[in-house]
């Protein structure tokens, strides 16, 4: 079994609710500005280039994130199963301004060491998830930069895969 990890932009949490929308009932999404990650979680694989972007040391406490679904009161969750929600294998988190500016605003100049910092990590280094790391960095860079001159917040969208 396997973790996917889906992270995107998006005005509102309403709008965030598309790509679950879109699993669940097969509805129209809208198209989201999105960087499919893996394997990279918000707390630990990227909180620990957040703590690099940072140039600190990484605790369990970095990045605290709000999960949104399942567990929220929007009206589009309405559309979504309430009674097994857990058992959708579907988490969708809002993470804070704070992240999204943190990569954002981080100086291109350190991407190099950043990338060969990350990628020597004992998470990073277990998963092999990632051909080029200094590419999936910038790439992911590039996406908070959109969403902070956007005025929005990123999201990530967490799905369980079944192994084989």
């Amino acid at each position: 079994m396997g973790v996917l990890f889906d992270y995107f932009r998006a005005p509102d949490r309403e709008t965030a609710h598309a790509p679950l929308l879109t699993i669940l009932h097969g509805a129209q999404e809208p198209p989201l500005d999105r960087f499919p990650a893996k394997g990279c979680d918000p707390f630990i694989i990227m909180g620990r280039l957040l703590a690099l972007v940072l140039n600190r040391s990484w605790d369990v406490d970095l990045v605290e994130c709000e999960i949104i679904w399942p567990g929220d009161s929007l009206g589009a969750s309405q559309a979504l199963p309430e009674d097994d929600a857990w058992e959708t294998g579907l988490v969708l988190m809002e993470l804070p301004s704070f992240f999204r500016d943190s990569f954002a605003d981080v100086d291109d100049h350190a991407l190099p060491w950043i990338a060969d910092r990350w990628s020597r990590t004992r998470e990073f280094t277990k998963a092999g998830f990632v051909d080029s790391v200094l590419d999936f960095i910038e790439e992911f860079i590039a996406l908070t930069r959109r969403a902070q001159k956007a005025g929005e917040l990123i999201y990530c969208l967490s799905s369980v895969r079944p192994a084989g």
